[in-house]
């Protein structure tokens, strides 16, 4: 083919993908507002009071209450939660839009029932903001958790009974920024990935298998060593919207008695990870002029999904575009330093080379 026509063709494949970053950009937007954030779900009650109506009362106001606890540990990062305002029963009632109910039961005097409660983003930032809290504005970050086990015989079959899948299937993550569905182990899961291929990573094997479970973010977590000796615990997450690949930094547990406090240590990561994507601080914004190195059209295709999956990114306009690079620029909240750190975790790789700065897919 011609270099101009490569040229032209390669132009217009591109030209149609920028345009996809505004699209990218008003669907995070819409995101933040409608998204699962400010919905509570799965609240059990069990209430017993003089009669059925007054239960009945009693177990919404309950299931209210608990749901507020849960929305703040959703989005406040544990060392702000001391900062966070009462809340008295008129803001309650203020804040919240709604409630679905799931199940109900009623009898005489008591009120059995699952609840949804669901809160109205601005009176929640209002009250939140009102101590300065930096809050977690998007939906809650889905996690699939593959759970493996490498002992002396290689690795254990994906529905083997071990304490390590146990540890994850006991940990309550339902109110965290990163809920988590441990993979079934089944017949139709280990006809989508085999153990071998869960355990290095295979990006084409876990597609097949998240075909089932449609997660947002898979976790290989291995743990490798004999069940009666001391055992290394790590793994891998594969962001499966935009293709970042990181490895879990490994650590050593004495024995498998421990194995629960490293899940709850490794969701903590995780959760913690996805709040430094999540929170934006909004009392202050700038602006950064970047180059972006394109070597193929795939290279700011990852880009773009990934700038898009960033709230703390408030617009990119691209200046100039060239076969080989972009220049854009980039509208943002907080520091030039918290940006960068965001961006890392997004697995993006924003650096100063002499005057310029320079963003890419890590």
């Amino acid at each position: 083919m011609p270099l101009g026509r490569w040229f032209s063709h390669w132009f217009s494949a591109i030209v149609v993908v920028l345009l996809g970053v505004t699209a990218v950009s008003t669907g995070a937007i819409a995101q933040i507002s409608s998204g699962n954030t400010y919905t509570i779900g799965g609240i059990d009650v069990d209430v017993t009071a003089a009669d059925a109506i007054k239960a009945r009362e009693q177990g919404i106001r309950e299931a209210q209450s608990r749901a507020a606890k849960m929305l703040v540990e959703r989005m406040v990062a544990p060392e702000d939660r001391s900062k966070v305002p009462p809340l008295d029963a008129a803001r309650l009632d203020g804040m919240i839009r709604g409630v679905e109910f799931a199940r109900e039961r009623t009898s005489p005097n008591r009120y059995i029932a699952t609840l949804s409660v669901v809160f109205a983003a601005d009176p929640v930032k209002a009250w939140l903001g009102q101590s300065g809290i930096a809050i977690s504005e998007t939906v809650a970050r889905g996690a699939l958790v593959i759970p493996l086990w490498k002992g002396k015989n290689g690795v254990e079959a994906l529905d083997d009974r071990n304490p390590w899948r146990d540890a994850w299937r006991a940990l309550d993550t339902s109110g965290s920024a990163v809920p988590v569905t441990v993979v079934r182990g089944d017949g139709l899961d280990q006809s989508a990935v085999s153990v071998e291929e869960a355990y290095v990573g295979d990006v084409s094997a876990l597609a097949r298998l998240n075909e089932r479970y449609r997660a947002p973010t898979i976790i290989v977590a291995i743990v490798e060593g004999d069940k009666n000796g001391p055992l290394t615990v790590g793994g891998i997450r594969y962001d499966t919207q935009t293709g970042a690949r990181s490895e879990i930094a490994k650590v050593t547990v004495a024995d498998a008695g421990q194995l629960a406090d490293a899940a709850r240590k490794m969701h903590a990561k995780l959760d913690e990870d996805w709040r430094g994507i999540a929170v934006v601080r909004r009392d202050s914004q700038a602006a950064l002029d970047v180059v972006v190195p394109i070597r193929a059209l795939s290279d700011w295709v990852q880009v773009r999904q990934r700038l898009g999956a960033v709230p703390a990114v408030k617009s990119v306009f691209v200046r100039s575009l060239e076969s080989d690079r972009a220049e854009v620029r980039l509208e943002y909240f907080g520091t030039q330093e918290q940006l960068q750190r965001t961006l890392a975790q997004a697995g993006l790789q924003l650096n100063k080379d002499a005057d310029q700065w320079r963003l890419q897919a890590r």
